[in-house]
């Protein structure tokens, strides 16, 4: 089995993934944050941070392009093949409604035929411009309803992806309620590409439920998860929990690899308070200690808020599940 760390905006860029890498290993592939190809052709100075080869220390990671205009998902392409990436994947699944306002991210998938023909120019373009450059999707499977998956399949069938990562729910459900199975298998009884499992994997049992219903699956993607419990993949594969030092040396590290990249305390200090809303679940009772460490304001005062929230609070053994 393949793990694949799934993009989250905000949180994973280069130095969250390198110190995740040095602490839990075991990831086979990470995927930047969504870069944004617009009509100004550049990438912003952190964008082309968080794909610079020199700075990124893990297996393998893949540029994902947030895009609804295919000279631009070309050019975005081009750009990210003279750095030296094979493959570069396209964001088909962001439920965000500033985002699917503008039509990219799922909102790609409202109007299937739009998507068909962005997908038509993009290759007409990579093979015309001769770049060598493998394209994958990470989608979900429609805007409102689950019957718009019947009109999805036949589009990403006609193009060559390298892989199509499904997350099996429509937009209007961002993260809520029970993932779409009989969906997900259809998309394995009728995709003729490697197909990617994503969505509510938060525990080992989690993670054998998924395998025993889809056999067939040798990839699964993991996000939330793993933001709350970075040792998953381990106990996934029988290793042993996550224990307060291995946190704490996470964290460390986590903190020791944004001071240089954000600049400022204030600007680290958010970074770092961003992530706790996600690590904090790993904690019993870490609410009242969550409040000091939202209300600290420079690195000092943060670093006693996480100190005592570690010697005070347990972490949870039974069940890691995000709401």
């Amino acid at each position: 089995m393949k793990f694949y760390f799934a993009p989250m905006e905000g949180i994973t860029g280069y130095p969250f993934r390198n110190a995740f890498q040095q602490c839990f290993p075991g990831i086979d592939r990470f995927y930047t944050p969504f870069l944004s190809a617009n009509d100004t052709f550049s990438f912003t100075t952190r964008e082309i941070h968080d794909t610079d080869p020199a700075l990124n220390h893990v297996p393998e990671l893949i540029p994902q392009i947030i895009t609804n205009n295919s000279e631009m998902f070309v050019w975005a392409i081009e750009e990210m093949s003279k750095l030296g990436y094979t493959e570069v994947n396209l964001n088909a699944g962001c439920p965000s409604g500033t985002v699917v306002a503008k039509g990219k991210g799922s909102g790609m998938l409202r109007y299937p035929d739009r998507l068909d023909s962005f997908l038509e120019e993009t290759f007409e373009l990579l093979e015309q411009r001769h770049i060598n450059c493998s394209v994958s999707v990470k989608t979900r499977i429609g805007i409102h309803d689950v019957s718009e998956a019947e009109e999805l399949i036949p589009i990403y069938n006609r193009y060559p992806l390298k892989d199509l990562i499904v997350h099996s729910r429509v937009q209007k459900e961002f993260y809520r309620g029970e993932v779409h199975y009989e969906t997900f298998r259809n998309f394995i009884d009728h995709i003729r590409h490697h197909l990617v499992y994503n969505g509510d994997i938060h525990t080992r049992d989690d993670y054998d439920k998924i395998i025993q219903m889809f056999p067939e699956i040798d990839t699964v993607m993991i996000g939330r998860g793993l933001l709350v419990n970075p040792a998953l993949v381990r106990e996934i594969q029988g290793g042993e929990p996550v224990t307060i030092h291995e946190i704490k040396s996470f964290h460390d590290t986590l903190v020791d690899n944004y001071i240089p990249e954000m600049g400022s305390e204030k600007n680290v200090l958010f970074k770092v308070k961003e992530y706790w809303g996600w690590l904090s679940k790993s904690f019993s009772g870490s609410d009242r200690y969550m409040k000091e460490i939202r209300k600290s304001k420079n690195l000092a005062e943060y670093r006693a808020a996480v100190r005592t929230l570690m010697a005070n609070c347990k972490l949870e053994r039974d069940d890691y599940r995000v709401s």
